[in-house]
């Protein structure tokens, strides 16, 4: 019996297929014991219903010749598992001379009950104190298998709900960032027109406002607040709308020749007045003889901004920001690299945010030393757009600084 056990072990422990499961199991049980039947009911957490029924059809009992088989009812009328969680054994008379006995072993996993085997053999002698314990690790082999079933069967649809929940998500995104995009161009529009309202040198005579130099300072401080967040809103919406697009798969690449001693120091520039303000230096290291860059030029260049303007809102005073462009050799192929690099020192992210920090909407408001806000998109941007490109973001923080890394093939796949 123990080879039938390691046999039935073999079979099930890796195995999804229920019915595979329990016709494994039912036949063995029915060869190894002697048996003239056997069957498997499997219930539903509470009890309350018999989901499945698998039973031994013998070769009497089938049309065809010398054959046996197992069969499965789904919810069969009129069946009940026990509320007993211990096994249960009897003899019932089957003729004038013949007893048949039986036995029934739960099918337990910490858990509780998912069902129960009872089996049957045409004997007067009841099942021997090493058959029942062989019947009872079949039963808890029984039970692992098909616990696992129903938990992947759980996840499955987890799964599938939470791709809904996330694609109506996304959806609703999208549809208000476009929706939306309409009157925040008016609004830019008429911001405009007042700033050149404002101004008597740009407009005729009869359209210029005339106001005190008191309300003329208030009004324009006022039009830079309208219009610093009108471009924050724009940029909200442009990064939501780019987002859908990264996650469906929509966004064209324009693959272009990039050579990085130009277009690196062209990216970096309009950052050094801001690092200057707040008293960062800032280095600019590029490996002579790069060779050039096949990718799109649009996702890159949006790629570094983002992680610059990451390194301006969360390093402190006085310290540093180096950006570095090198080629690094894959050793698994062979395949020459370009890794492009922004390290910002004095800032350390938490441990507990690193896994997150690629996350749609995830911001760490602590570090955010300048208080310049955000949307917790960025980043999220920045990793869909290195995957687009065929590449990598790796990430590394400790008490030093930060270190980002965008590891890119020298010819992405448009």
């Amino acid at each position: 019996m123990q080879s039938d056990l390691r046999q039935v072990i073999f079979c099930v422990r890796d195995s999804l297929d229920e019915f595979k499961i329990c016709e494994t199991i039912v036949l063995t049980c029915v060869d190894a014991l002697g048996l003239v039947n056997c069957e498997i009911l499997l219930c539903n957490t509470d009890r309350t219903l018999v989901t499945a029924q698998y039973s031994y059809l013998a070769p009497a009992q089938f049309p065809e010749p010398h054959s046996r088989r197992v069969v499965r009812v789904d919810f069969p009328v009129g069946r009940k598992i026990s509320e007993l969680d211990t096994a249960q054994t009897g003899f019932t008379l089957a003729g004038s001379s013949t007893h048949q006995v039986w036995l029934t072993m739960p099918i337990l996993d910490v858990s509780g009950k998912l069902g129960e085997m009872t089996l049957v053999r045409a004997t007067n002698q009841a099942f021997t104190t090493e058959e029942q314990n062989w019947i009872e690790q079949i039963a808890a082999e029984c039970a692992i298998a098909i616990r696992r079933i129903r938990l992947n069967q759980i996840v499955q649809t987890q799964t599938v709900e939470l791709k809904r929940l996330s694609q109506l998500q996304d959806n609703f995104l999208s549809t208000v960032s476009y929706e939306l995009r309409i009157p925040l161009a008016n609004m830019k529009m008429a911001i405009q027109m007042i700033s050149l309202a404002l101004k008597p040198n740009e407009i005729s005579e009869e359209e210029v406002l005339t106001l005190s130099p008191e309300m003329f300072s208030k009004v324009q401080r006022y039009l830079a607040v309208l219009q610093k967040d009108c471009d924050r809103e724009a940029k909200l919406i442009q990064d939501l709308l780019d987002l859908q697009q990264l996650d469906t798969d929509t966004l064209s690449l324009l693959i272009s020749v990039i050579d990085l001693n130009e277009w690196l120091p062209y990216v970096v520039n309009p950052f050094l007045k801001r690092f200057l303000e707040h008293d960062l230096s800032c280095e600019v290291s590029i490996e002579p003889e790069l060779p050039p860059l096949m990718c799109d030029q649009i996702s890159l260049s949006r790629i570094m901004v983002e992680l610059l303007s990451n390194a301006y809102r969360y390093t402190p005073v006085g310290q540093q920001i180096v950006i570095s462009a090198k080629q690094v050799k894959n050793e698994a192929d062979e395949e020459s690299r370009v890794h492009l690099q922004v390290f910002n020192s004095g800032v350390e992210i938490p441990r507990e945010e690193i896994p997150r920090i690629f996350d749609k909407f995830h911001r760490i408001p602590k570090l955010d030393i300048r208080k310049q806000g955000g949307t917790g998109l960025g980043l999220a941007l920045v990793q869909r757009l290195v995957a687009r490109l065929g590449g990598r973001v790796l990430l590394e923080s400790n008490p030093t600084g930060t270190l980002f890394t965008i590891e890119l093939p020298f010819q992405s796949q448009g």
